[in-house]
């Protein structure tokens, strides 16, 4: 939340007014296996969409329908092989961490998406489709 304080003409606090403030968003794009054991890309012509502006990655993982479960230990290409994000973005430094970042794959299908918390400033460039309580999971994605 950031205050705002409200002074009156002797430079005394009349007021605090609250808004909140956007830090991060979740943003969901569509992914493939590269054929490498792990490694996943983005599809060809894939945009990300805004899924979430008040959740995290992992609150996202949980309210999705049984048939999508986190693929374990997946790594995106141009994120996870790029040393100047890993090392110096501090959402990924800290090593793997389900709360910023995770692949999700769909049973019985090659259907795989890329969650991803992403800060305010790039969330402004991606179309937003809400994954809001009892919304279907495959209508947030940009397909």
């Amino acid at each position: 939340m950031i205050s705002g304080v409200r002074f009156n003409d002797r430079g005394r606090p009349m007021s605090v007014e609250t808004t909140p403030m956007l830090l991060y968003a979740v943003a969901a794009v569509r992914v493939e296996p590269t054929g490498e054991a792990d490694w996943f890309g983005r599809c060809a012509g894939a945009h990300a969409a805004i899924i979430s502006l008040s959740e995290d990655v992992l609150d996202i993982a949980l309210r999705l329908p049984q048939v999508w479960n986190v693929v374990e230990n997946a790594r995106l290409r141009g994120l996870h092989d790029e040393a100047d994000i890993m090392d110096g973005d501090a959402r990924f430094s800290n090593g793997f961490d389900g709360s910023v970042f995770a692949i999700v794959g769909r049973d019985g299908s090659s259907r795989y998406v890329a969650l991803m918390q992403v800060n305010a400033a790039e969330s402004v460039f991606c179309e937003q489709r809400l994954f809001a309580r009892g919304a279907a999971f495959e209508t947030c994605i940009l397909w």
